[in-house]
């Protein structure tokens, strides 16, 4: 027997799927499991090199194993006017801010219905990018040096926006709520 078009569940590759997008467990746009996991991969790995360079940039240490002549020259980065904000060392703040995204990338927290969980970790990822085009600005154009150690944050940071911004585009329902 065959049912008419519309009616029922319709089977896909990827398991049951039902009226207005939701799958058998009821629920719309799951993130995929792939941004689950990168997206916290990720978030720790920017947790451990923002503790590094924190570490670093409170004991004035010597093991940044990093050059400290010409262009590349994680010392005077580190050590610049630019590597605070109002008092507060970048990588606290950086630190902070891989902490917080380690939370909200948590399998437990993608599986929130709560509507502003998933907006909150998109918004935070897009003001880490944002922050991060302005350190390499500095970098470039105002200190005149690259920090090899902060380059592995800029790019850790891009990559979680990267990975959050595809898995809200494959599961848009997912991060508007609806």
């Amino acid at each position: 027997m065959t049912r008419p078009a519309g009616t029922g569940p319709a089977r896909t590759g990827r398991g049951t799927v039902g009226p207005a997008g939701t799958d058998r467990t009821g629920t719309r746009g799951r993130a995929p499991r792939w941004a689950v996991y990168s997206s916290l991969a990720l978030s720790l790995a920017g947790l451990a090199v923002a503790g590094y360079l924190t570490l670093e940039h409170l004991t004035a240490s010597v093991t940044l194993a990093c050059p400290d002549t010409g262009v590349i020259n994680c010392r005077k980065v580190t050590s610049s006017e630019q590597s605070s904000l109002f008092g507060v060392p970048l990588p606290v703040l950086g630190g902070l801010f891989f902490l917080t995204m380690t939370a909200l990338c948590l399998p437990s927290a993608w599986r929130l219905a709560v509507p502003a969980v998933p907006w909150i970790r998109l918004g935070l990822a897009t003001s880490g990018v944002l922050f991060v085009l302005y350190l390499v600005y500095a970098e470039l154009f105002i200190l005149d040096a690259i920090c090899l150690w902060c380059t592995v944050v800029h790019v850790l940071a891009f990559a979680l926006f990267v990975v959050l911004a595809l898995a809200a585009a494959v599961a848009p329902a997912r991060v508007t709520g609806n």
